[in-house]
């Protein structure tokens, strides 16, 4: 069994690792009967500063996504021009979480598209000594291209893709690129929150701001006015991400610094803002 005669590869260009990183970029080359006959390239617009170690990685700076597309706009996009497509990543994990925990940011139905992972099927039937993405297309002499920004390692994937398919020959099963999890699957489970913090999923529920204690990560306390809209776990934290109405971008807090909050009701609506200065972590 194959992966039909249509199906999709992607990647992603992040601010960081899901479900707190924001799309920067995705691109996608739509194949079938065994050539690419459409082709996707967006940047986004990630609603906060891009950090610097980040951007040293993929080259995208604030400026090139100021006035981009934010993500519920492009993954709804994206979404309609796969279809029901099958979608193919390298280490797809991470770029179907991405696009998961995005489609929850903005209420979306994640879709249920299948995802197969060719990293996978790369420790299986290559056994390199490193299967990185970048590494597998210089060891197997792969066409050269750019890194690092989705379209171009989308490229690489497809090329990577029909290599192991060529090197599978008869022998190829498509259980060695994953089980087919659904891109919904890779969604971030929905959180409680402890009894003391639940006025912030009331504010995240109402759409209203509220009034916050925040105890920063060097202990001092301050106080700041946030909207909630996405509430996950990570590193056996809860957190919470809300737009910051004095920064005028959004920003994560850890729920377990939350010391105290009560409801804005008659707050302000903010504009957010397109270009940033330094980047600031909570």
């Amino acid at each position: 069994m194959g992966l039909g005669r249509e199906f999709v590869v992607f990647d992603t260009e992040t601010t960081g690792m899901p479900p707190s990183g924001r799309l920067v970029e995705l691109g996608a080359l739509k194949v079938r009967g065994g050539a690419v006959v459409e082709r996707f390239e967006r940047l986004v617009f990630p609603e906060g500063p891009i950090p610097p170690q980040v951007t040293a990685i993929h080259g995208i700076r604030d400026a090139d996504v100021a006035e981009a597309a934010d993500a519920g706009a492009v993954v709804k996009e994206f979404i309609a021009w796969a279809g029901a497509a099958p979608l193919v990543g390298h280490n797809v994990a991470f770029d179907a979480a991405i696009l998961a925990a995005e489609c929850r940011r903005f209420g979306i139905e994640p879709p249920a598209n299948a995802t197969w992972c060719t990293l996978r099927a790369a420790r299986s039937l290559l056994q390199r000594p490193s299967h990185s993405l970048e590494a597998l297309v210089i060891d197997l002499g792969l066409p050269p291209a750019a890194h690092h920004r989705a379209l171009a390692d989308a490229e690489h994937t497809l090329h990577l893709l029909w290599r192991l398919m060529e090197a599978a020959g008869d022998r190829f099963k498509l259980s060695a690129f994953g089980r087919g999890r659904a891109l919904a699957e890779h969604g971030p489970e929905p959180v409680a929150l402890p009894a003391t913090h639940e006025i912030l999923r009331e504010a995240h529920d109402a759409g209203e701001a509220v009034g916050m204690r925040y105890r920063l990560a060097s202990g001092w306390l301050t106080n700041c006015q946030v909207t909630p809209r996405f509430f996950y776990r990570r590193g056996g934290a809860l957190w919470m991400e809300a737009l910051c109405h004095e920064d005028c971008f959004f920003k994560t807090y850890r729920i377990d610094r939350v010391v105290g909050a009560q409801l804005c009701q008659d707050a302000p609506p903010v504009e957010l803002r397109r270009r940033f200065g330094v980047w600031r972590e909570n």
